[in-house]
């Protein structure tokens, strides 16, 4: 008998799962395309819940088992449970584990036995987008036990590492599909009265926060290009990664005991400033997202004013390229951001003080933060490998939400290579630019007839669900 080859995710959800929910998903038309994958190619009977005008515009209630919740936040608990029971649900899929309703949402699902799914970006990005059952990053309920890895990894089909296919993507299509699902949630938030945001969505401070972006962008370049010159050359000597993540992530504020990046990158410094060697530089590198929303110079200025020390080792750099200091550096100290994985990848040791699905003992440093300026150990190569090639066969799908996902070619009735892939054009013309052309109201849609239970969601037993405009 062969060896029976560990299935990915994907699989797994097609294989066990009939009747599929999907809650939110990524701005953009990912969702949509998704479903309409999962009815086309796999004879799912998929439902969707809209929780804004956003959603809707990407996910219009004109689709089969469409529906709008407009009910309160408090409400959701027991309207989920209801659906879901009325509507015999298989699964549950949602874009993110942390925001308000996939938290209740994940909640629900183990009251009632069912499989909960996360869809995330990826964690060998660009080229990937994340699927998980249980949760994502640290809710990820993969063993963060080394011997885990190189056990399974005789079980998988690909075992040797070769470039994925490359995604068209970045900055400008993403924020071209936030800028019109904002404008969307906001300027029709009254059809959505109750609805509850994981995050600031003023479009106002997004449009002034971008333009600041574009300015800095263009103020930092010659700098930036200069400084990875100098580091190329070998002009800072040994020196230490310090990349920070998004204020608002909430990798920050649900995957780690900081209360905020700025307390982050406080406590990075004044343990550098107290243990790492004479000679050794430490560049603290911004988060391109970011750039329009907060600037850390001051704070880095404070600090070295209060260390003198540390005047000409400390360096803050925008836009310089990650594998630069990745190819130079000596190690990188994180929070638990996926630059951490890209670092591993470039064998850089690297130490993790928040809490990562990769923080595991032989692949980052176990040892204190104190220890690491002194001591920094890369991670032992086999089991990284390992550990890498075990995502990439079963978390990992090949793509970007905001232009291309190419998602494996699976039977439905038994798993397949993964060498044939099916690949799923995200949008049409229109939503893969999304444009800001005119929202036109979704027509009225009548609930499926397929089952006799979606007929059910007409009556008064569940408040506030509407699958047509109000």
């Amino acid at each position: 008998m062969g060896i029976v080859h560990t299935k990915s995710n994907l699989e797994n959800l097609i294989f066990q799962n009939q009747r599929i929910l999907l809650l939110q998903g990524p701005i953009g038309s990912f969702f949509k395309s998704f479903g309409d994958w999962l009815r086309l190619n796999h004879q799912k009977t998929v439902f969707k819940l809209n929780f804004n005008y956003g959603d809707e515009v990407y996910y219009p209630l004109s689709t089969g088992d469409t529906f709008a919740y407009r009910d309160t936040y408090q409400a959701f608990p027991d309207f989920l449970t209801q659906f879901i029971t009325e509507n015999e649900i298989d699964a549950i899929v949602c874009f993110g584990d942390t925001r308000p309703y996939h938290i209740v949402a994940k909640q629900v699902v183990e009251k009632l036995g069912l499989s909960f799914w996360a869809f995330e970006e990826g964690y060998f990005r660009p080229a990937y987008v994340t699927l998980e059952q249980d949760g994502v990053n640290a809710f990820s309920p993969i063993p963060r036990e080394a011997s885990f890895f190189t056990e399974q990894f005789s079980t998988l089909k690909q075992q040797n590492y070769q470039d994925p296919p490359a995604i068209k993507g970045g900055f400008v299509p993403m924020a071209k599909c936030a800028i019109r699902y904002y404008w969307a949630k906001n300027s029709k938030h009254k059809r959505y009265p109750h609805y509850i945001h994981h995050r600031c969505s003023s479009i106002p401070n997004y449009i002034r926060s971008w333009a600041i972006s574009g300015v800095k962008r263009a103020a930092y370049m010659f700098k930036d290009r200069k400084f990875s010159q100098e580091i190329q050359s070998g002009k800072y000597g040994k020196f230490y990664i310090l990349p920070l993540q998004v204020f608002n992530d909430s990798q920050v504020r649900i995957h780690s005991d900081f209360s905020s990046v700025q307390n982050f990158l406080l406590h990075v410094l004044a343990s550098f400033a107290t243990h790492a060697p004479d000679g050794i530089n430490l560049i603290v590198k911004h988060h391109p997202m970011d750039r329009g929303f907060t600037d850390y110079r001051k704070t880095i200025n404070r600090f070295i004013r209060q260390h003198p020390k540390l005047k000409g080792r400390v360096f803050y750099v925008h836009d310089a390229p990650l594998p630069v200091f990745l190819r130079h550096g000596i190690g990188m100290v994180t929070l638990n951001s996926t630059s951490g994985l890209s670092a591993l990848i470039h064998d850089m040791p690297v130490k993790v003080l928040g809490r990562a699905n990769y923080d595991i003992s032989g692949i980052t440093f176990q040892g204190s933060l104190a220890e690491f300026w002194k001591k920094p150990t890369p991670p032992a190569p086999d089991l990284f490998h390992a550990y890498r090639m075990y995502h990439i066969n079963t978390t990992q799908i090949n793509g970007s939400f905001y232009s291309t996902v190419n998602f494996p070619k699976i039977s439905n009735s038994a798993p397949q290579n993964h060498a044939c892939i099916e690949k799923t054009m995200l949008s049409s013309p229109m939503q893969t630019h999304c444009r800001l052309e005119s929202l036109t109201y979704a027509p009225i849609h009548k609930a499926s007839t397929h089952h006799s239970e979606a007929k059910s969601l007409h009556s008064v037993s569940i408040r506030n669900i509407h699958n047509g405009p109000k």
